[in-house]
């Protein structure tokens, strides 16, 4: 009792037959639309479904199952001719390809990446069609591993073409009046057909949307190599227990270190790594990764402002120790509500091979774990390299959480290079580990519906602006940006508007903004994570010019949506950014202001958003997650050794 899925136009009617007439093996169908399923399903042998695994009744989900896989690019034309040739005749072929790749609020089965990592997380064996055309005897022989098959008739064997001409048992339209189906069901059975087939901007918005899994399942950038997908299985031998830290997730304003922590966790769910088991600490209680996911932003925008409230009362009326311990016991309570924890015995003491510190600053939340070995993730050393970053109760919490990371000999992640340096320069040893792009979330917004929306929502001129997202705070250097803005001649700055997007943090002061521009500039505050696409999607081109970035993800996530970037040239902002943007000395009006004026040339803009775009696939969680798993595996001998005491 075999389950055959697969995305649609991945090859399943080709291995149908092949099963039939080699092996003599029928088969049916199990689809929710169209068609229907098959009379007597549920006694087949083998069933074929392109549907998601949670879709499926329990009889069909409990049975061992095979997974054909094709390179989505190839899938995703064969789909979109075979709506145009079958279905809807007077359909836009481009406009297929465009709603198939996009596959908008879970249609077209969740997209091709979605339902990839769906089904190979579960499948017992996967099969890639690209295989199964070169040798099909050799592929379907690969199903002994599950199922008992009958003697193989070679002589019986059929090729593409054969079954595309002929009167084939499945795909014909036998079951139809219209018997001349096959030359649509078997249509090319090439490899790379997208090459000739798909517009290079759509294939770059597959690659851009779906690139992440297509290099996870073994594809290529460029379709011409492929390494085999090894399917992850758990295993107790060898297991390496690990516990995050990840308290920020509950948070609910995004910021860096929370889009980091969740973005890890996500990486570490979509792509499992073989003998890890990952646990996730938040505020005091142990959870699962997905349970972990689900408490993302847990309290809404109202709930939330009022306990911001609440806190600063707190913090004001209290003594810190009181405070400290009224906030420790009130935030676990919260989050504890929603969930049942791991360890359920608050009397057991928590142990690990090893306990992962997200931020320095939460290190009293680990500092009873039992662990022998630790890794702990610096994002910057602003507290100590930008004087007035911070409040003096922040700083003071980041220096004993270093001191706490050298008394047990944490082996140190830095998230760029320039990051690197800083701590190299107070003696700490670290490794690279760059942060990535959900390039799912960020992506270049074509619906003008989205483009209005935000344009309304946030009352933005509907006009070329320039966009800033970031708190506004004195490191993020607001104030020479509006300056050299300022700088701008008036038929400039009325074309092109400022708009300032972000909280207003640590001693932000509004009147840095010139009376006679005032007019041009637009604050809008705080923008939901569902509406950042289409913010960057509808600027002509964002400005990130801070006086110091241990990494700098808005610059990254403007760059995945198309949006060239103006940045600093003396942070990591230059790392990120590289040659895909215009890079400016953050500390000169006049520098300034002349990649402003450089970045408002068309023909610049325009050229600097392509290469933003492909310049945003070099980064990724996946490898940010693989590269900091590996971390995990190293033995105690590489471990840098204890840090200094300032």
């Amino acid at each position: 009792m075999v389950l055959l899925a697969s995305y649609p136009r991945s090859g399943n009617t080709f291995l149908r037959n092949l099963l039939f007439e080699v092996y003599g093996i029928e088969s049916k169908r199990y689809h929710l639309e169209s068609h229907g399923a098959d009379p007597g399903w549920e006694e087949a042998a083998f069933v074929k479904t392109h549907e998601l695994p949670e879709n499926l009744p329990k009889s069909l989900s409990k049975r061992k199952t095979v997974y054909l896989i094709r390179d989505g690019r190839d899938s995703i034309v064969s789909l979109a001719h075979h709506r145009k040739d079958v279905f809807d005749v007077d359909s836009d072929l481009e406009h297929n390809l465009l709603e198939a790749i996009n596959a908008d609020e879970g249609s077209y089965i969740g997209g091709w990446s979605s339902h990839v990592m769906k089904w190979l997380s579960r499948a017992d064996i996967v099969i890639h069609f690209e295989d199964l055309i070169k040798n099909p005897i050799a592929e379907c022989e690969r199903l002994r591993e599950i199922i008992e098959l009958p003697e193989l008739k070679l002589d019986r064997l059929p090729s593409f073409g054969s079954l595309k001409n002929g009167r084939s048992e499945y795909g014909s339209g036998k079951s139809f009046s219209d018997t001349s189906l096959a030359e649509h069901w078997f249509r090319r059975g090439k490899v790379n057909v997208w090459k000739a087939e798909l517009p290079v901007w759509l294939a770059d918005r597959f690659w851009h949307l779906h690139g992440e899994c297509m290099e996870f399942a073994g594809y290529s950038l460029d379709g011409n190599s492929r390494q085999s997908f090894v399917k992850v299985k758990s295993s107790e031998n060898g297991m390496k227990t690990v516990i995050f830290e990840a308290s920020k997730i509950t948070e609910v304003f995004t910021d860096g270190i929370k889009r980091y922590v969740f973005e890890t966790l996500r990486a570490a769910n979509d792509f499992p790594i073989k003998g890890l088991d990952l646990k996730v600490l938040i505020n005091g209680a142990l959870f699962t990764v997905d349970q972990a996911l689900k408490l993302d932003g847990q309290q809404d925008k109202k709930a939330g402002l009022g306990f911001q409230l609440a806190k600063n009362l707190a913090i004001a009326a209290l003594p810190k120790s009181a405070y400290h311990n009224l906030a420790k016991s009130s935030i676990a309570l919260r989050v504890k509500s929603g969930f049942k924890t791991i360890n359920s015995s608050a009397k057991d003491r928590l142990k690990a091979d090893f306990v992962h510190l997200t931020l320095p600053q939460h290190f009293k939340s680990v500092s009873k774990i039992e662990s022998e070995y630790w890794v702990a993730t610096i994002h910057d050393l602003t507290h100590a390299k930008t004087a007035g970053a911070h409040t003096s109760r922040n700083v003071e919490l980041a220096e004993k959480g270093m001191a706490f990371l050298g008394e047990v000999n944490a082996r140190l992640i830095a998230v760029s290079e320039h990051t690197k340096m800083d701590l190299t320069q107070i003696g700490l040893k670290s490794v690279l580990v760059y942060e990535g792009v959900n390039r799912k979330q960020f992506f270049p917004v074509i619906n003008q519906h989205w483009i209005d929306l935000v344009h309304n929502r946030y009352e933005i001129p509907k006009r070329q602006f320039l966009l800033s997202v970031c708190t506004l705070e004195p490191r993020k250097n607001l104030g020479k940006l509006i300056a050299a803005y300022a700088e701008l001649s008036d038929l400039q700055r009325e074309k092109h508007p400022l708009v300032l997007a972000g909280r207003k943090g640590w001693k932000w002061n509004k009147n840095a903004v010139p009376d006679n521009i005032k007019k041009q500039v637009h604050f809008i505050g705080f923008v939901e994570e569902q509406y950042l696409a289409s913010l960057y999607s509808a600027a002509y081109a964002s400005c990130y010019v801070s006086k110091y970035e241990g990494f700098g993800l808005p610059a990254l996530e403007s760059m995945a949506c198309g949006c060239p970037v103006i940045a600093s040239n003396n942070t990591s902002l230059a790392e990120v950014v590289e040659q895909s943007g215009i890079l400016v000395d953050p500390n000169s009006v006049d520098s300034i202001g002349i990649g402003m004026a450089k970045m408002l040339e068309q023909e610049t803009r325009d050229q600097l958003s392509k290469k933003a775009l492909y310049r945003s696939w070099q980064f990724t969680w996946k490898k940010s997650w693989e590269k900091t798993a590996a971390l995990y595996f190293v033995s105690a001998s590489i471990l840098p050794q204890k840090m200094p005491k300032s």
